[in-house]
């Protein structure tokens, strides 16, 4: 946490390589690297101009971070070329793609949940130093707030890319595989999680359930990943990712100390170039 009333948590959507706009944000931000506190949400490489660059920027300042399902992925090729055991293969096998035309991911569900390599996914491995992948491996699939930064009815407040489940009782509880992939949950009881959009979106349901809670067990969870949605900001749910591959917004939640016992928060937004090409106006940004 901050250390000072001037010091600041600030929450980063998914990044995806986007180096320019991730700088841009820090700027419009006013980032204070001696006093602030980065916390990236995940995805923050693969697919945009220049995912090294992303990762020298965070590693930089001491960026804290979650886990992605890119991040993931990256960290399974790199097991792979490596020649590591991978714990997960039964469960989750690798296939590479020769390109990045998976859409905001690399889940299949329907073919036994294979997890897709994208291209610019295999020039990271190439490029990266050992360091930046210690780094990528560092970052948790969920992070513990230790303040309520959203008030006392608020709860406590975690930290992930997709999403939590919210009928687990603890954290620890959690599937890994939710908090890196969930969008939607299944009715007719909504206690099973999709990474389709076929269902409720699980952010719904959770805002839902801890309102029927006591504040005492509340949690609010700050997350990325829902592109297609994009910036959805809720009671107990603050979605940041908002398309910045695909030309829209990076989006940065500012907290901070109000000087009475609170916090104080802001939404702070650039615009992107386009980065994906297969969409109008595709900026040609180098790797």
């Amino acid at each position: 946490m901050p250390a000072s009333l001037e010091s600041r948590l600030i929450f980063i959507g998914d990044i995806h390589g986007c180096n320019v706009e991730f700088e841009q944000l820090l700027d419009a931000v006013h980032f204070v690297p001696s006093q602030d506190k980065l916390v990236l949400l995940g995805d923050f490489i693969s697919k945009g101009p220049d995912s090294i660059a992303v990762l020298e920027m965070a590693m930089k300042y001491n960026a804290s971070c979650v886990r992605g399902n890119h991040e993931n992925t990256l960290l399974r090729r790199y097991a792979k070329k490596h020649g590591q055991n991978d714990d997960d293969d039964d469960d989750c096998m690798t296939h590479e793609m020769d390109d990045n035309t998976s859409e905001s991911g690399d889940y299949d569900p329907f073919t036994g949940g294979f997890v897709h390599i994208m291209a610019d996914e295999k020039k990271i491995v190439k490029k990266a130093t050992q360091e930046q992948i210690e780094y990528i491996d560092s970052c948790p699939l969920i992070l513990r707030i230790p303040e309520k930064i959203f008030g006392a009815d608020g709860g406590e407040v975690s930290a992930c890319h997709a999403g939590l489940m919210w009928n687990e009782p603890t954290l620890e509880s959690q599937d890994p595989a939710v908090v890196l992939y969930v969008r939607t949950l299944l009715p007719p009881s909504n206690s099973t999680a999709s990474p389709t959009r076929d269902g409720v979106m699980w952010s719904e349901v959770w805002n839902d359930y801890q309102h029927m809670l006591p504040s005492s067990l509340r949690r609010t969870v700050v997350y990325g990943h829902d592109a297609k949605t994009g910036l959805a900001i809720k009671k107990f749910s603050k979605g940041l990712d908002s398309r910045c591959y695909k030309g829209d917004y990076l989006t940065a939640l500012v907290a901070k100390r109000d000087g009475l016992g609170g916090w104080e928060h802001e939404i702070v937004s650039v615009k992107c170039q386009v980065h994906d090409p297969k969409l109008p106006g595709y900026v040609d940004g180098k790797f």
